[in-house]
């Protein structure tokens, strides 16, 4: 489960930023809530960032994104490979400040606190501690060449000499079998699942394969899409595999698919209404299409307890839709797992606290005198209970809105 992530110095974030999945006091709405998921308190089964277009919403998870590639690929980066460095480019002293990332999460019921800092050049900070016992204990520390070791000083110091200058220690040392550190790549391997326009794994893909993987997954597939209305009785779906990376992709993804060696993928689907064939990307609604692509990945995250992370929900589908989705994760009975759901929107129907508290809400601004972005959350307001959300944030009083400055372009 995620904790809480830190940002600082990356795209149009400038200075630190942190995201807390860490439940307030408050006590409403107790089936949003991980009970008992820390010592001290509860974590938040999802959470919604609000924000005008290019307030910085998207770089929220973007970031959280990039973090996953990069622990997943560094060990394959050749000596003197550049690392994908992205600082805040409108003030030039950003451009030699590394870009910092921290992030707490638990895996198996144990915390871990993993913090990194590089720049385009090398890894200059790095550091792992987890919490068995609820104690704290450092796995690993390091400030450019310089490591710190509290235990299997040998084994890690040895894996230490061989980890190049642009490769993280925790991917090197996974790489290397070293097994202290393998549940946190771990979690970022299996427990990280994005939908949006930069995943290196398209989403309609991934839905595929769990209509191909398992009977009883399509099963709940196709019960979902009837559930949500899309009049689709049955599926037949094929992955072609292509040769060549598109040019079309970030450069971050194809760095990905190119050092894991991960062929970039067709897909070919065909759908059944009252036996009746029709082709999936050229005879269905836009709003089918990402139906269908968010569906897999939804009933993958609540069946195995992962955190799912999706940007602009709201595209394509009706605000129903938008509610049937998010009640999932909220219902007890849907939600055996304890998955998260992270999410950036524009449907303002939503900001509603029948379906969440006020310590899900969170939104990004630009900051008006440098162009950064700002993230804060509702609980920084204080609104009452029985306050209308919606209607306070679009009257202004929560910020994160664009500035129209006269309506008017002639």
């Amino acid at each position: 489960m995620l904790i809480e992530f830190s940002i600082e110095n990356y795209r149009s974030i400038k200075e630190k930023v942190t995201f807390s999945m860490v439940a307030t006091k408050d006590t409403s709405l107790d089936g949003n809530l991980i009970k008992n998921a820390l010592n001290d308190g509860s974590l938040l089964k999802s959470a919604v960032i609000y924000g005008a277009n290019a307030s910085g919403k998207t770089n929220i998870l973007l970031a959280l994104n990039f973090l996953k590639i990069l622990v997943l690929s560094s060990h394959n980066h050749q000596k003197g490979q550049k690392l994908v460095f992205t600082p805040f480019k409108l003030d030039k002293k950003c451009l030699e400040r590394p870009t910092r990332f921290q992030i707490v999460f638990t895996k198996k019921e144990v915390k871990y606190d993993y913090t990194l800092a590089f720049n385009k050049e090398r890894v200059m900070e790095e550091c792992l501690s987890h919490y068995p016992n609820n104690k704290k204990a450092l796995l690993f520390e390091r400030k450019n060449d310089e490591y710190k070791f509290t235990i299997d000083e040998k084994d890690q110091g040895f894996i230490a000499k061989r980890t190049l200058e642009n490769v993280l220690y925790l991917s090197k040392s996974t790489q290397e079998n070293y097994g202290k550190n393998l549940p946190a790549f771990e979690w970022f391997r299996d427990e990280l699942q994005f939908v949006g326009p930069y995943e290196p794994i398209r989403s309609e893909e991934f839905t595929i394969n769990l209509l191909n993987k398992d009977k009883k997954l399509k099963e709940l597939i196709l019960k979902a899409l009837l559930e949500a209305d899309m009049g689709i009785e049955d599926i037949d779906a094929v992955i072609k595999k292509l040769e060549n990376v598109p040019d079309t992709l970030p450069q971050e993804i194809k760095s990905f698919l190119i050092n894991a060696k991960a062929p970039f993928r067709q897909t070919e689907i065909k759908t059944f209404h009252k036996g009746v064939v029709f082709d999936f990307f050229t005879e269905e609604s836009e709003g089918t299409k990402r139906m269908f692509s968010l569906i897999g990945p939804w009933i993958d995250a609540l069946h195995n307890g992962k955190i799912l992370i999706i940007d602009e929900l709201d595209v394509k589908l009706h605000h129903f839709l938008n509610l049937f989705l998010v009640n999932l994760f909220h219902d007890p009975t849907q939600n055996k797992t304890n998955a998260q759901l992270i999410f950036t929107t524009h449907n303002t129907n939503l900001l509603d606290q029948d379906i969440f508290r006020r310590d899900q809400i969170w939104f990004t601004e630009k900051d008006i005198e440098d162009a950064s972005t700002k993230l804060y959350s509702l609980t920084e307001y204080n609104p009452r209970k029985d306050k209308d959300i919606q209607k306070g944030y679009l009257a202004g009083k929560y910020g994160a809105l664009p500035f129209i400055k006269e309506n008017k372009i002639f």
